[in-house]
């Protein structure tokens, strides 16, 4: 059993819906295959997805919280109430759901959260099993942020227990650290993973006048390659959008060339458009000059309608009948015998009907009129819109043939840089033989193996363990509380500056000594300095 935190969040978080966002779906995506079974602990709704939502309004409702339990609201503000750890099992273990949720409520109690909101999921994306603990640090009841004092140290202590209890043991190490610890004796050193006097040596050599002249001169040559590269790249970046300007440009111009040819003829149809008549030869002049034909003809039919009708009037059967053909005129829009007898005995209504009539004729001269003219104009723009499609495809074909041409070359440009990538690699690399340079990693590898292989050794001896006899089994144990696992607490008579530990851990167990500073002048007095304020 191991547990793990983010390395540089140390497990803190500002956001629950992102916390939830990354354990809920798969990496970089926005399936969720990789997500056993979700647990959502001290949470009202059921839905994982809306989980995110209640922590953050508990985390809102927390001074309220604390006025209610009669705690004061004070202190820094909550700005990282996210909790997070991972439990990861071995591979040669397989848990059940329930197991693994129950060691997980576990987990959570050791850390004093067993009230808090917490979201459990299980992944599925690895060959070990392993959850996602996502914890809300607020408490429900009080309102207080949970202490994480010490907190590694907990589930450090918790995981060993656990191994314990199951009865194989996946991290030896870490149980030898425990069992001295319970014991009163000073836990095993871990391995040193400072430089050793020969990567020193090295470290030293590379400083030397040959190295930094050799790195001058590879620096200088590759910084001279880069520059006429990135300048040749450049000018190429250049060019590109010159051209896709250059072509935007011509696309634009089409358009406003097939714009430009139509715009007067489809304004010359409206004379209100029209800066000046068209062309006496042209078909725009014909339909001006049948259109005022057409107003002329009007305006004499009026004209002597309007005699006509003022002769009549001047006489009594003459008015009787204007009344009557103005009735029969617009019998289908008013009324029948009232609007005659009106008619008959109002002068000033058989005036007003005989204009009304007459400016009727001339609407619909002028809608008759603005629809020729509308069918006209809708010719020209039909034809426009073709054109104008037809630019549109062009463009289309020609940007996308552009486009497939500008990535070749990007694309080789960036082969260029790997291939001048992997040139220097293999240039610092002959560099790095030169002068007997070895990368950390390397002589880590050399040294020790990593913490992977030592698990599934321990796995691996844990189960064979597990197939000897009762009897043998119980011998192994014996002897493995025996003299083996106990350190030595004898100094070395050679100080070694990676030998030595932190107070805090020689505090733990025991061997903390304070300093004596004594009362020269080199360090400051125990006694209290009788200058120094009551």
């Amino acid at each position: 059993m191991n547990w793990a935190k983010g390395r540089a969040t140390k497990g803190r978080g500002t956001s629950f819906k992102g916390a939830l966002v990354y354990v809920l779906h798969d990496k970089d995506a926005q399936t969720s295959e990789r997500v056993g079974f979700v647990e959502l602990h001290n949470l009202a709704t059921d839905d994982p997805h809306r989980a995110w939502r209640e922590m953050k309004a508990l985390c809102d409702a927390a001074n309220d919280l604390k006025k209610r339990s009669g705690i004061r609201a004070t202190g820094r503000k909550l700005t990282k109430p996210v909790y997070a750890f991972t439990l990861n099992w071995h591979e040669a273990d397989n848990p059940d759901a329930a197991h693994m949720r129950e060691t997980a409520f576990d987990a959570l109690r050791t850390l004093g959260m067993e009230n808090h909101q917490a979201v459990i999921v299980e992944h599925t994306d690895r060959p070990h099993k392993h959850v996602h603990v996502i914890v809300n640090l607020v408490d429900p009841e009080t309102g207080r942020l949970v202490s994480l004092s010490n907190d590694d140290h907990k589930l450090d202590r918790w995981a060993d227990h656990y191994e314990v209890s199951q009865g194989v043991i996946r991290s030896p190490e870490r149980r030898a650290k425990f069992h001295a610890l319970d014991n009163g004796m000073e836990p095993p050193k871990r391995p040193a993973r400072a430089k050793s006097r020969e990567e020193w040596e090295a470290t030293r050599k590379l400083n030397g006048e040959k190295a930094k002249q050799r790195v001058a001169e590879i620096k200088a040559a590759y910084a001279a390659h880069v520059a006429s590269l990135k300048a040749a790249q450049s000018s190429a970046f250049q060019a590109r959008n010159a051209e896709a300007e250059k072509l935007w440009n011509s696309y634009k111009a089409d358009r406003k060339a097939v714009n430009d040819r139509y715009k007067p003829f489809i304004d010359a149809i409206w004379k209100s458009r029209r800066t000046r008549p068209p062309h006496p030869y042209t078909e725009q002049a014909l339909h001006d000059l049948q259109e005022s034909a057409e107003w002329k003809q009007l305006g004499r039919t009026q004209f002597a309608q309007r005699r006509l009708f003022n002769a009549r009037e001047r006489s009594l059967l003459g008015a009787i009948g204007n009344a009557v053909r103005l009735h029969y005129a617009a019998m289908r829009e008013r009324g029948g015998l009232a609007n005659l007898f009106k008619l008959m005995i109002s002068p000033a209504a058989r005036r007003k009907q005989f204009q009304q009539q007459q400016e009727t004729r001339k609407q619909a001269l002028r809608q008759r009129q603005a629809q020729s003219r509308n069918q006209r104009a809708a010719t020209l723009k039909a034809a426009r819109r073709i054109e104008l499609a037809k630019i549109s495809q062009e463009f289309q074909k020609d940007r996308e043939t552009m486009k497939a041409r500008h990535a070749s070359e990007v694309a080789a440009q960036k082969m260029v840089w790997r291939q001048l990538a992997a040139e220097r690699e293999k240039v610092w690399s002959d560099y790095r033989q030169e002068f007997a340079i070895k990368g950390a990693e390397q002589e880590n590898a050399g040294q020790q193996q990593s913490h992977r292989d030592e698990f599934r050794e321990a796995a691996s001896d844990a189960t064979q363990a597990e197939a000897k006899p009762e009897q043998e089994r119980r011998a192994d144990q014996n002897q493995g509380n025996g003299a083996d696992l106990t350190p030595t607490t004898e100094k070395s008579t050679r100080r070694d500056w990676r030998a030595r530990r932190s107070a805090a851990e020689r505090k733990a167990d025991g061997t903390y000594k304070k300093r004596d500073r004594g009362n020269d002048d080199g360090g400051r007095s125990r006694e209290r300095d009788r200058h120094e304020p009551d």
